[in-house]
């Protein structure tokens, strides 16, 4: 162990000068390099009791009795600190607004209802306390519970807390309990929709997908209706995947866009809708005006994010493969694709039935099916299970079919009623350790094949540790 204190020094005008820090060089058992560490005191025996202490807890912490200084600093902040720091770093990796937004109030409302005041009250029994007395939907509360286990990721990335109390909690099941459900508009719906004063906005997000706060970024330049197969393409930073994928466009959308583009509204350096998509107040509006439900007989409603569920459907009821619906729709699951985004009620589910045939047309005569061909073999009657552990050796009636040996390999010099394999045989193979013993004896075995004959040698062989010879 290397562990001491010092001062800088330098030369100044031909002299000697020290600093007035004291600093200390540490080195434990099992470190790979000293460790350099400024004391931050002038005096030399505060700057001994320092480097004491230090040394102490090094040697705590090294085997086990002490959380390191920066897990210990952790749970002594304020957890207000912690979450104006996670929330900074979500701000610098580029997040969306929306999302920080969301992840500081959420996390400034578990502290303040569940009184968290530092680290060490953070803890999963109290959460899980929180979370019974809530009333809220199933997904809201595990997007609570997505938030508080966020942030103590980071911190474990930090290596400022060991574990994540939060990541084996279970979440709240939430199938067949979501208060918010949409569903797709139909034909007849959407050209009542488009009748209306706000046919281009509306036609966009039926024939795109895309979101309020993309379709809000969406500028001239981003439609390309000059080449053969016209696509749009969104800059990544407003994209909610942070991706540009091109998307091809709906031969009735581009002869809106062409009429836009001749009337010098759509220029490649202005925002396609420059007051931005309006409020739901208006859109229910537009909805109720067209005659459509907002709430169907099933709960489900419409709004505008419900204009891309019935982009999704309409995919659906084109043939549209899963994978070309999943990328078309911009999404990494397709669970999310068929699951979240089809409106089941939309599909041609009954119309699909009646494609099947009758069973009674479908009945297939595998006689039929069969004739001319080759005939089947017939069943092999007599025949025992083969042990793989014993001789073969012509046992019961099935062997009759095989050729018998009527020639014996001739006899060469091997030992004692030695019969060894020709050379030929083994050419590439030998092995001093392998070796054939006559059983001449089963040739008068009850139940040998009468045409076997009687001078038919049969052989084994085994495979011995040690021995030269071939037997």
């Amino acid at each position: 162990m290397i562990a001491y204190i010092y001062r800088h020094k330098r030369q100044r005008n031909g002299k000697s000068v020290f600093s007035r820090i004291w600093r200390a060089r540490l080195k434990l058992d099992g470190d790979l390099k000293p460790r350099d560490i400024s004391l931050g005191v002038s005096d030399k025996q505060v700057a001994e009791q320092k480097l004491r202490d230090i040394t102490r807890d090094h040697e705590r912490v090294s085997v086990g009795l002490l959380a390191p200084a920066a897990q210990r600093e952790t749970f002594e902040n304020p957890m207000e600190k912690l979450v104006d720091g996670y929330v900074a770093d979500l701000k610098a990796l580029g997040r969306s607004a929306d999302h920080v937004r969301h992840v500081d109030k959420r996390l400034r409302r578990l502290m303040r209802e569940c009184h968290w005041q530092s680290l060490r009250d953070a803890t999963a029994d109290s959460f899980l306390r929180w979370r019974s007395e809530q009333t809220q939907a199933p997904k809201t509360i595990n997007e609570y519970h997505a938030v508080l286990s966020a942030l103590f990721t980071w911190l474990r990335k930090q290596n400022r807390v060991v574990v994540n109390p939060f990541e084996i909690i279970s979440k709240v099941d939430s199938r067949g309990r979501e208060r918010i459900r949409r569903r797709a508009l139909s034909d007849d719906e959407a050209k009542r929709l488009l009748a209306g004063p706000r046919k281009l906005l509306y036609l966009l997000a039926m024939h795109t997908g895309l979101r309020r706060g993309e379709i809000n970024a969406l500028h001239g330049g981003d439609f390309h209706m000059d080449t053969a197969n016209p696509y749009w393409m969104l800059p990544a930073k407003f994209a909610k995947n942070r991706k540009e994928q091109p998307r091809p466009l709906h031969p009735e959308l581009v002869e809106e866009l062409q009429k836009l583009k001749a009337a010098g509204k759509l220029k490649p350096e202005n925002l396609v809708f420059p007051d931005g998509v309006p409020p739901m107040k208006v859109i229910r509006a537009d909805f109720i005006a067209a005659g459509i439900p907002l709430t169907d007989e099933r709960g489900h409603r419409v709004d505008f994010h419900a204009l891309r569920t019935t982009y999704i459907t309409r995919l659906q009821r084109a043939g549209v493969s899963p994978r070309e619906a999943m990328e078309l729709a911009r999404h990494s699951d397709m669970r999310l694709t068929m699951k979240t985004y089809t409106d089941v009620a939309q599909l041609p589910l009954a119309a699909t039935v009646r494609k099947l045939p009758s069973i009674a047309d479908t009945q297939i005569d595998t006689q039929t099916l069969v004739a001319g061909r080759l005939a089947v073999s017939p069943t092999v009657l007599g025949v025992k299970p083969l042990k793989v552990d014993k001789t073969i050796g012509n046992i019961d009636e099935n062997h009759h079919s095989s050729l018998a040996v009527t020639n014996g390999h001739k006899n060469q010099n091997g030992g004692e009623r030695g019969i060894r394999t020709p050379d030929p045989l083994l050419r590439d193979s030998r092995s001093p350790g392998v070796r054939f013993k006559p059983l001449s004896h089963l040739s008068r075995h009850p139940q040998l094949s009468p045409t076997a004959p009687r001078h038919a040698i049969f052989f084994r062989w085994e495979k011995r540790p040690s021995g030269r010879r071939f037997w």
